[in-house]
């Protein structure tokens, strides 16, 4: 195969794999990684780096413009960091697929080493999992139950199995090694003929899991199949503010304020809960600056009989910023608060500036917001714990995991995506919430300052929500539920089983490939 025909290849798996995140053209997941695996399979190491490299980025390019809406020189470190890992592919793939001979040991590793990259990038303080191939397949309902067991990382690893087996058949029976010029059925040898009978059964067998997954995901029965949801009902108002940073802040409060529901009530009779997004306002609710607001919410409060929770910006004495979340009873009493335990780096704080003093030129926070510890829950009474997400934090799984097992009986993320104004990235917040409620068996809230907010029950159906930069409330019920999944329980526990069985793998083909050359050594007499 010729340098430009890999490049080809290369440049359409990075644009398969940039639709694959476009709702309307998931499906082409399943195939996007097919040019660069038949690619990397005839690349030498230089080629290797180089051309997954042009693939990382071109995909990292796709899945990330939506930042650019920010700003475009923070974009560029983005790109870059990210393309990191394609590099640290095309090292890894270049050497499993010039070494191992076993094609199953060589499926298992190739998986291996890519989820291992998409682990990473949900784990650090410098996290950013989007095009983490799982999430792509989120409108997907059935395939994605899957993550109930593995979290979304078990959706990636069928997606890249399914497609390393169909790059390896196709690498046995159209790719001639001899002549490199052309697209031609392979013949070869008897071990030629051995090596596409192992691929084609990898091939049948990776097809079989895929349609078990698949048969398993839609006969599970859920709400979306008109099954009553388990758990206490909480009648909830989403308030969907829609207001710029200069509004929230330098103008008065009264811009937080919803519209009215009818001419009596500002929310529906039976509502319980009424929920505002990310920082709405600064300080304690009772705060000078905050009276318009404060007026409004201890009057309605008190009249409609409603709690409240909203995201606030609190500080200590020693002016340490806090990003939380508080709930309030009708007589406005603090009833739990959860104060943020991943602010986002370079924007909300500066993580280990000592050492990462390099990184300071991106440095754009206007506070620098302290993070917190613990996993703090907050007791809604007579219904259960709520575990919280502010705004970053649904990306990342342990988080949300964390909430579940410690007694979370539902989840809720706050955000404010306004700088983003009305480009993908609310969307793409979405997804991480809806795939935090599949994983973890649990309803989810999500509520957004310009949106898009919604309710989303523990299979993934997306039970109502809003517009994008629109003002408006939501209704609607959510269900408190202590059911938890295995992956709350165990997190990537099948994962790592099926890392350290492909481990024993690999020292067995060791052990024997050692053998093999010992027994055909000759040694002089």
């Amino acid at each position: 195969m010729r340098l430009y025909q890999k490049v080809l290849l290369a440049v359409l798996s990075a644009v398969l794999l940039v639709f694959s995140f476009k709702d309307k053209t998931a499906f082409l997941a399943w195939v996007s990684l097919v040019p660069f695996f038949i690619m990397l399979e005839k690349s030498n190491l230089r080629q290797s780096v180089g051309l997954s490299w042009l693939t990382g980025t071109g995909f990292f390019c796709g899945v990330t413009f939506w930042f650019t809406t920010y700003s475009w020189s923070f974009w560029f470190p983005i790109i870059g960091f990210l393309s990191i890992y394609f590099i640290f592919y095309g090292i890894a793939f270049y050497f499993i697929f010039s070494k191992v001979k076993w094609h199953y040991l060589k499926a298992a590793l190739v998986s291996c080493v890519w989820l291992a990259g998409e682990l990473l990038r949900h784990r650090t303080f410098l996290a950013f999992p989007w095009g983490v191939l799982g999430y792509s397949q989120h409108n997907y309902i059935a395939v994605m139950q899957i993550s109930k067991y593995t979290g979304v990382l078990g959706v990636s690893l069928l997606i890249l199995l399914f497609n390393l087996s169909i790059a390896m058949f196709l690498n046995s029976f159209i790719f001639n090694d001899k002549k490199p010029s052309g697209f031609q059925f392979h013949k070869g040898s008897s071990n030629g003929q051995a090596r596409a009978k192992s691929r084609s059964i990898l091939f049948i067998c990776t097809i079989s899991i895929f349609a078990a997954n698949l048969i398993f995901g839609a006969i599970i029965p859920g709400p979306g199949n008109n099954k009553q949801p388990e758990g206490a009902e909480l009648k909830v108002a989403l308030v969907q503010t829609n207001i710029t940073f200069d509004d929230k802040y330098e103008k008065d409060t009264s811009v937080l304020i919803p519209d009215k529901y009818n001419d009596a009530l500002y929310f529906r009779e039976d509502t319980e809960l009424v929920v505002f997004p990310e920082s709405v306002i600064w300080g304690p609710v009772t705060r000078d600056e905050n009276k318009s607001f404060y007026e409004w919410v201890k009057n309605t409060a008190k009249t409609e009989n409603l709690h409240f929770i909203m995201g606030q910006i609190i500080w200590d004495e020693n002016l340490n910023y806090y990003n939380v979340a508080a709930l309030y009873d009708p007589g406005l009493k603090l009833l739990g608060m959860y104060r943020k335990i991943h602010p986002l780096p370079c924007a909300e704080y500066m993580p280990y500036p000592d050492v990462l003093w390099f990184l300071k030129f991106m440095n754009i926070a206007k506070l620098n917001i302290t993070p917190s510890k613990g996993f703090t829950l907050i007791n809604y009474p007579g219904k259960g714990n709520i575990g919280t997400n502010i705004c970053f934090e649904s990306t990342i799984q342990i988080i949300s995991q964390n909430f579940r097992k410690n007694g979370a009986d539902i989840l809720f993320t706050f955000t404010d995506d306004a700088g983003f104004k009305d480009s993908s990235a609310s969307a793409d917040h979405l997804v991480f919430s809806k795939v935090r409620a599949i994983e973890n068996n649990s309803y989810m809230v999500h509520i957004g300052n310009n949106g898009i907010s919604a309710i989303i029950d523990n299979y993934g159906h997306i039970k109502g929500k809003t517009q994008l930069v629109k003002k408006e409330v939501l209704y609607g019920s959510v269900y408190f539920n202590d059911r938890k999944s295995f992956y709350s329980v165990n997190k990537e526990f099948l994962l790592y089983f099926y890392g350290v069985a492909t481990l024993i793998l690999l020292a067995a083909y060791i052990c024997i490939h050692l053998t093999g050359k010992l027994k055909n050594r000759s040694y002089p007499k």
